[in-house]
This record gives structure tokens, C-alpha cells and sequence, in this order.
């Protein structure tokens, strides 16, 4: 669970925008966290029942869609940076201190959309949060351009 001193340890939000958006991460992580949860163990399933490998795999589909393998690991790897960010410890490069990153947690949430279909429920406060996120990052846009 994050909160808004987590948050405005990213240095660049103010008290209120920091409050608001530890709100709604806090509201949105456990849907997120739930759909990952459940896409993945379902993809662990389907391999497990198919004997799938990707020995079975022609060339040219490797990385694709068709890849089951690499479509895990890119969930496994999209929950893994969803957990760090909520709790505070996303390091967007080695050299970085951990913390939450407003631009970092933009992007995952726009990747988690990505996975989601229309049969997954609760999204609404994903979508709200990635409003927000895209409003800051738009904001943090318009401050590097105004410099």
C-alpha cells in the first residue's frame, strides 16, 4: 500500500496531487494485482496442459503472440514492476534509488490495460488512475518544454 510520502519523495508532485494519487494507486493495485494474478496462472495452466514449448515454436513467432512463454514472462515481469511501485521500491534503472515514479507507474498501467479483455471486471478505478497518471505525465510534459 502506497502512500503519499511515497509519492512525494518523487520530488515532483505537490501534498494534494500526491494525496490523490496514493488514493486512487491504492484503490486500482488490488484489481490489477488480482487480473495479473489470474491471466498468469491461467497462462501457467494452458502450457501445462498443452505440453507447450517453445521448441514447438517456428522462428519467425518467437516473441509474438503465439510465444506463450514470452507473453508469461512479460505478465510475470508487469506484476513483479506493479508490486515494486506499490511499494515503493521501483528502481527505473540500477543506478536510481528505489521509489514510486509517476511516468514508471503510467506506463505499467497503460501495459495492464493492455492484457486486460472485456471479460475482466472491476476496471474502473484503473482506468481513473491512468487518467490521473496521463494528466501528470502530460504536466511534466509541459514543465521540460517550458525549461
Amino acid at each position: 500500500m502506497i502512500t503519499a510520502a511515497t509519492v512525494r519523495d518523487s520530488g515532483r508532485l505537490d501534498d494534494t496531487t500526491a494525496s490523490t494519487l496514493a488514493d486512487q494507486w491504492n484503490a486500482a493495485y488490488p484489481t490489477m494485482r488480482r487480473i495479473l494474478n489470474a491471466s498468469i496462472n491461467g497462462l501457467r495452466a494452458r502450457i501445462e496442459r498443452e505440453e507447450w514449448t517453445a521448441a514447438r515454436l517456428r522462428p519467425e513467432d518467437q516473441g509474438s503472440g503465439r510465444d506463450l512463454s514470452a507473453k508469461l514472462a512479460r505478465m510475470e515481469g508487469l506484476r513483479r514492476g506493479l508490486g515494486q511501485l506499490d511499494r515503493g521500491t521501483y528502481r527505473g534503472c540500477t543506478r536510481s534509488p528505489g521509489g514510486f515514479s509517476p511516468t514508471s507507474a503510467y506506463w505499467s498501467v497503460r501495459d495492464f490495460l493492455a492484457v486486460t479483455t472485456t471479460g475482466d471486471h472491476g476496471l474502473s478505478d484503473v482506468y481513473e488512475l491512468a487518467a490521473h497518471l496521463a494528466f501528470i505525465n502530460d504536466s511534466f510534459a509541459r514543465q521540460r518544454a517550458a525549461a
